[in-house]
């Protein structure tokens, strides 16, 4: 029976000890959360409406447009009616409660970007509307490059054959808001 008695025993000092650890740990970590979120504004007086954020409090709510939003009353009293369910709208002189938020500017196309390869080597030039740049250009093997323009009204590389004069301009251009290539002169084996 002493062993039964020293189990029971045991068990009942590891529960109290789980039961005192955690409660040690919960109010650690509610004390520890509590600077976390900021505390809950209370809900307005209004049905359906929901606090202003960073606005004073006090018997009217101020909306961002300058508006004060305020309990309805009764006429002949000067207290909010009971319960308050509606909103007068008061604005001050220089907001409008009828207008609307401008609608957001609408999306920027997107950059267009177009590549041109030849015998000689390979451009990649990219517009933005009607503004281009070059983003890339190399030779393949036995050519040699220069830029000549990297934009922004075009991109222009040559390509020229070693031991040769003779060569290949590409041009970019932007066309549409697309870089449109053209070239001028020879590719070896034209």
């Amino acid at each position: 029976m002493s062993r039964t008695r020293s189990l029971l025993v045991a068990l009942a000092v590891w529960c109290g000890v789980v039961a005192v650890g955690a409660t040690l740990v919960w109010v650690v970590i509610a004390r520890a959360g509590a600077g976390v979120l900021p505390e809950a504004t209370p809900q307005a007086a209004v049905t359906g409406s929901l606090p202003v954020p960073h606005a004073p409090s006090g018997p009217g709510l101020h909306t961002r447009s300058g508006a004060v939003l305020s309990p309805r009353t009764s006429p002949h009293t000067s207290a909010p009616a009971a319960p308050a369910t509606h909103a007068t709208l008061a604005s001050s002189p220089t907001a409008s409660p009828t207008s609307a938020a401008p609608p957001p500017p609408p999306p920027a196309p997107a950059a267009q970007r177009r590549s041109w390869s030849g015998s000689a080597g390979h451009v990649i030039a990219e517009c933005d509307g009607s503004v281009g740049r070059l983003v890339s250009a190399y030779p393949n093997a036995n050519f040699r490059y220069q830029i000549m323009a990297r934009g922004p009204v075009e991109v222009r590389v040559r390509f020229l054959h070693l031991g040769d004069d003779d060569g290949i301009t590409v041009t970019a251009r932007c066309v549409s808001g697309a870089p449109q290539f053209s070239t001028t002169g020879h590719e070896p084996g034209d």
